[in-house]
């Protein structure tokens, strides 16, 4: 039996029509798909934001605080904001590296962003904390406080060294923040020289405790401040500065201080609105920030204090 040959030009016919086809389907999906992203963007920026921990806040992220704002201030404004918890070596190695986000949220004393900062002003500052004394001896009034008798929260990249050598407690023990607290209440210690942390570690433990203010020096300043070079993106930056700015009586949910502001009922009322004798605000490089260290290591008080200027 014959093979019955289908007609050639039939089968021409199918594939110019097929060609045909991908032709016109290809320019209109991607046009769809264009029009498919842009909607689920709605054209709106990213405002990136590194939050960097350098001291212990009082409770909950301040990462998470500054995305709740943020979240806040995209409603109104015509950009996102995303919030990134990062440490400080990691903020520098991606700047090294060339990897700016839009703004950086970070404490005072850290090294490594100085270069960074070229606004007017450098940058603001969003919130702050405070060391302090504590005890767990109800009749304790703190004239007997040595470094006999306290232990240090040596903190994390906040500079306790240099606030107990001003406050008298110089060769104090130090310990990890949570170890310290625990020693305090075990009653290996009477004081523990600690920052408003310890406040909140104390309130949610349930016992009853004293607090004195320390004066004579604080470096825990959580500052904002902006890194891009986008004009837009620099207004867009700045507005996000002076809506956070203009919540600072929220920054009681993250067990933090505001200066001017009364916040507080309890235990925190004593750190509200201090007048510091020296304070660090600013960032340093590391010479400098290893030379403040070293003075406060070796009890050079003067050399510190001149450093402090």
């Amino acid at each position: 039996m014959r093979k019955i040959k289908k007609p050639k030009f039939l089968y021409n016919a199918f594939c110019f029509l097929l060609l045909l086809a991908i032709i016109i389907s290809v320019p209109v999906l991607a046009k769809s798909l264009g029009k498919s992203s842009a909607q689920n963007g709605n054209g709106k920026s990213v405002l990136n934001i590194w939050q960097i921990d350098c001291f212990e806040g009082g409770r909950g992220s301040r990462a998470d605080y500054l995305q709740t704002i943020g979240n806040t201030f995209a409603e109104k404004n015509d950009c996102y904001v995303k919030v990134v918890s990062i440490s400080s070596v990691a903020a520098r190695e991606n700047l090294n590296r060339g990897t700016v986000p839009d703004l950086i949220s970070f404490g005072a004393g850290i090294y490594g962003l100085e270069n960074y900062l070229s606004g007017q002003p450098a940058f603001y500052n969003w919130c702050n904390g405070a060391y302090c004394f504590l005890t767990t001896d109800e009749s304790a009034d703190f004239s007997d406080i040595s470094a006999q008798n306290t232990i240090i929260n040596a903190g994390t990249e906040n500079l306790s060294s240099v606030a107990a050598l001003l406050c008298g407690v110089n060769g104090a023990d130090t310990d990890k923040p949570t170890g310290a607290y625990v020693k305090l209440l075990n009653g290996k210690y009477k004081y523990l020289l600690g920052t408003q942390r310890d406040v909140f570690r104390l309130k949610t433990r349930g016992v009853s405790f004293k607090v004195q203010a320390i004066t004579q020096f604080n470096d825990l300043y959580q500052n904002i401040a902006i890194i891009t070079n986008n004009p837009k993106k620099q207004q867009q930056a700045k507005n996000y500065i002076e809506f956070l700015l203009s919540q600072s009586d929220n920054v009681k949910k993250v067990g933090l201080l505001s200066s001017g502001k009364n916040l507080y009922n309890d235990e925190m009322k004593a750190l509200e609105n201090l007048e510091f004798e020296h304070k660090l605000v600013a960032p340093v490089s590391l010479s400098a920030r290893n030379e403040i260290i070293s003075a406060a290591t070796s009890g050079d008080v003067k050399k510190l204090k001149n450093l402090l200027k």
